[in-house]
């Protein structure tokens, strides 16, 4: 199988930590695109032409990052989605709160991709900051829900906040929120994180 990413999409990074998570890191080929740019035939593959994609052998292509997560954690060895159960729901409450904070922050950048000085809308990328904080701030309540065996809430939150790092360096998350930035510290220092690192 394949999949097609971009090493700065935070949606891409979380697939990709997932697969080496699940143990299938060394069976998942990789091909970097700039989706951007619309490669000729990604729309076959993915129609709405963002990342990740994953290219199976046993059916048609996968697309959004949580469908290829949980299909790559039917191929692995090391369950990251939990057994129906209130871990399962916790996890999956995790993937919510941390994809919030994804969607929100990569509707900013465009917003400053695409507009510059007074046509910003103040109005949309305060909107955006105050969701940011409420998920990071419900995060840090729930700081003691991110310990014990990988989870792919754990994958899902730790991508977030490392998109936070790689694309809003200049807005401090960790402040005020000690219990999510020590976590975070020591996920942050698995192999898979390091493996997938947009500035390496």
């Amino acid at each position: 199988m394949k999949l097609i990413y971009s090493a700065a999409s935070p949606y891409a990074r979380k697939a990709r930590v997932a697969a080496i998570e699940a143990g299938v890191g060394d069976e998942v080929e990789l091909e970097e695109i700039f989706p951007w740019e619309d490669p000729a035939g990604y729309r076959d593959v993915n129609p709405v032409g963002k990342v990740p994609a994953l290219v199976r052998d046993d059916g048609p292509p996968l697309y959004q990052s949580n469908l290829v997560c949980e299909y790559l954690d039917t191929q692995g060895t090391n369950q990251i989605y939990p057994a129906p159960g209130p871990a399962r729901w916790t996890a999956l409450r995790q993937i919510a709160a941390a994809d919030g904070i994804l969607d929100a922050s990569v509707a900013v950048r465009m917003e400053g991709m695409f507009h510059e000085g007074d046509a910003v809308s103040t109005k949309l990328v305060d909107r955006q900051e105050l969701s940011v904080n409420a998920a990071l701030d419900q995060l840090e309540a729930e700081a003691d829900d991110l310990n014990g065996p990988v989870t792919i809430g754990q994958v899902a939150v730790a991508c977030a906040l490392g998109y936070r790092d790689f694309r809003f360096a200049d807005v401090d998350w960790r402040a005020g929120r000690p219990k999510l930035a020590a976590w975070f510290a020591v996920f942050a220092e698995r192999p898979s994180m390091i493996e997938t690192d947009p500035e390496a």
